[in-house]
């Protein structure tokens, strides 16, 4: 599967939940994609509960000849994942995806459930038979699995946190890179743009409702017991990201240098997407990671959490 280079981060749209902000989303998008030339678009049921494909879908609608369109569940059983396929199709206003995968991939259950009897992998491979979606692929947060799952020879592509910070001091990210590399799996950079974990002080608390509509019961325990925070100046991040325009296309370029990587999402706030874009626009290649910049950039993020980190159960949890 061949994918354009920077993503549009749908869950940017997750916080247009009155059906009045149609026009918003309709802005967006086609400020992405007509303005900017961006032609990936992701997104997840998970995302506002439904509400970022809902805008999304309506939005897209004059653009999905042209864009590659990518989407995720949670479920992990073949007949949970295909009802929520169906639903993420009709909201998407498509008859099909180019590339869909398991999301929030972190324990080995989640990976036994997934290729078992009766699981999501089941649902996967006839919709691609079918022509419902074009390629597989999987979101994770724990390097362990995300090899399991590249190992299992079924998917085209991983989407992992390559993050600066996380791979230099939380220790996440080159065994995956590896694995990828081994098994020909493409792999899309996620959280690329993030400093690091938020704070008491410097993200605010999700409240988690009674029920969800879209995302698993077993995700709604997880935020309970693993608490989420966002960002204050970019509601629509689970992190801390990179404010410093010159300092979020470094990381951004340094995950796009690192052997393996084929895309990137960039972080989830609109307000970060054009200096990234601008960066890449136009190009037929990548720009180069400029090497006079690590000693400056291991300096710079040394003293902060990373996003993800293999130091206890908690790395893996922190977002989605």
């Amino acid at each position: 599967v061949t994918l354009p280079v920077l993503g549009f981060p749908s869950v940017a749209l997750a916080r247009l939940s009155d059906p009045s902000d149609q026009s918003l989303a309709n802005e967006a998008v086609r400020h992405a994609a007509v303005d900017l030339g961006i032609s990936y678009f992701d997104v997840a049921p998970e995302y506002g509960d439904g509400v970022a494909q809902e805008r999304l879908g309506p939005a897209l609608e004059p653009y999905r000849d042209g864009v590659f369109l990518a989407a995720k569940t949670m479920f992990r059983t073949a007949e949970e994942s295909a009802k929520d396929l169906a639903n993420t199709l009709h909201a998407l206003k498509t008859d099909h995806l180019d590339l869909y995968q398991f999301h929030s991939i972190s324990t080995e259950r989640d990976v036994d459930e997934i290729l078992g009897k009766g699981g999501a992998m089941e649902t996967f491979q006839k919709a691609k038979e079918d022509g419902k979606i074009k390629a597989i692929g999987f979101s994770a947060h724990s390097e362990a699995m995300a090899v399991r799952m590249i190992e299992s020879g079924l998917v085209d592509t991983c989407m992992f946190p390559i993050n600066f910070a996380a791979y230099h001091y939380g220790g996440i990210g080159k065994l995956v890179l590896e694995a990828a590399i081994e098994y020909g799996v493409g792999v899309i950079a996620l959280k690329a743009g993030a400093r690091g974990r938020l704070t008491n002080i410097t993200g605010n608390a999700v409240n988690v409702p009674d029920s969800f509509h879209h995302i698993p019961e077993w995700k709604r325990q997880e935020m309970i017991h693993f608490p989420v925070r966002t960002s204050k100046t970019h509601p629509t991040c689970w992190y801390e990201p990179e404010d410093d325009p010159e300092e979020l296309n470094r990381l951004i370029l340094w995950s796009l240098n690192q052997p393996g990587v084929t895309a990137v999402l960039p972080p989830g706030s609109l307000d970060l997407l054009d200096g990234i874009s601008s960066m890449l626009r136009g190009r037929s290649t990548v720009p180069l990671f400029d090497q006079a910049d690590m000693k400056h950039m291991l300096d710079r993020y040394k003293d902060i959490v990373p996003i993800f980190h293999n130091r206890s159960e908690s790395g893996t949890k922190v977002s989605t």
